[in-house]
Parts: C-alpha cells; structure tokens; sequence
C-alpha cells in the first residue's frame, strides 16, 4: 500500500464511524498514573518526580483526540497527531466543543514518518493501537522520527498486537490486511518479543513489558496485546 492508500483506508473508517473513541484507554490511564501524573481531587493533580503541568506529551496516532483530552484534564502539555485529515477535523470539534480554544493547534494531521515538531521537545509519548496498525518498515520509520523528538530519558507508552491471537497461528509475527467491517482495508503487523525488540533497537530501552491476554469463552477466542513502558536512549 502507498502512503496515499494507507491514509485513504484509515480516513474511510472514520467516516463510518468505526474509530470514533471518546474515552481512554486504561492501560494508558494506568500508565500515566504511575509514571507521570494523576488526579488526587476534583482540582488537584499528582506529579511524578521530574514532571509538572509544563511537561509537553505526544500522542502519537492520536485518532480523535482521546487522550489528549484526558491529558489535558491532567493540566499536562498535550498534543496529537494521526493520519487521518477526518480524525483530526472531528477532534478539533470535539475540543473546541469542550472549551478548548487552542484545539486547531493541539491536533494535526500528519504523516508519523516527519512529524512537524522540533528534535527533543516533548517530555512524553504514548502510542495506542498504532504502531501495529501499519506495515513494519512504516513502524521503524516512525519510531526513528519519535526518537528524534522525544527528549533523552524522556518516557514512550505503546502497546502492540501479539501473535497469540484467534486469526493467528502460534508465534506469528507477521502482517496481514484487515479483512473484517472494522478497519477494513488496514494493514495489521502483528508482534514477539524479539520483533519488539527491532522496532525499538538503539533508540528505546524497555523499562517495562507486560502481555495481556483476554479469552472470551463463548463463542471461545481469544488476543493478547504487548504493553510496553520504554526510555529514549542518550544520542
């Protein structure tokens, strides 16, 4: 698929609806929580050492701007951006709609492989359901360009599709084009340890890996998602 066909598949599932998501994820709830910040009242918020409300955060694949606004609720710098131009131009509304008037600034459309933001100027990224959501050689592109704006010893929150899935036989990690109603027309790259460990290779140290596996026992099936808490590497 090209570029142009990649954002064409992911702007025609949001036309249909399939991706508008309002609420955060928990694990990236869980994340924040005990790495950077959390709510301890109705006005009051908890840092983490090394972070305050000045800390800038991306959201990488942001959709229509979720977590952003979970974050900024935080009172933490956020921003967002996605392929999709439809995403970005609902979250925008979305935003603005919520008292945000900045909103135009906080998300943009983009392609994750350049992304429009100065070397080492966020403190934090977060990447949810992205990075396995795009052919691999897309996904190592993107991670050099976070790399490169992401500060040293700044923190990255992402969590990847693993083989142990339903669709899938054992230990595959592989691709295949999404063939079902939801996202049909993507590409979905799916993970191990080891290929965890070439997306991040040199330029993220793991701090932190967790696999979730949630089995449905009728009708039986079942996935399981990689939940990854890694550190930019000095240079």
């Amino acid at each position: 698929m090209t570029g142009d066909a990649k954002q064409d598949a992911w702007d025609e599932a949001y036309r249909r609806g399939d991706n508008f998501l309002f609420y955060p994820n928990e694990e990236v709830v869980r994340f924040f929580a005990r790495h950077i910040a959390k709510r301890t009242g109705i006005t009051e918020v908890s840092f983490r050492d090394g972070f305050s409300s000045s800390s800038r955060v991306l959201d990488f694949g942001c959709g229509i701007g979720r977590h952003v606004r979970f974050l900024l609720d935080l009172t933490l710098d956020a921003e967002g951006i996605d392929l999709s131009s439809e995403a970005v131009a609902v979250g925008r509304r979305w935003l603005a709609g919520d008292g945000y008037p900045d909103a135009a600034g906080r998300l943009t459309a983009g392609d994750g492989r350049a992304l429009p933001y100065p070397d080492a100027s966020f403190d934090v990224a977060v990447s949810h359901g992205v990075l396995d959501s795009m052919p691999f050689d897309m996904a190592l592109a993107c991670i050099a360009d976070l790399a490169r704006v992401v500060r040293p010893g700044g923190l990255f929150y992402l969590d990847l599709i693993s083989g142990d899935d339903s669709d899938c036989t054992p230990g595959f990690a592989g691709e295949m084009v999404v063939e079902k109603a939801h996202e049909r027309g993507t590409v979905q790259s799916y993970f191990d340890e080891a290929k965890i460990g070439r997306l991040l290779a040199g330029r993220f140290a793991v701090r932190e890996l967790v696999l979730v596996r949630r089995a449905v026992l009728n009708p039986p099936n079942h996935g399981s998602r990689f939940h990854i808490v890694a550190e930019r590497l000095p240079g």
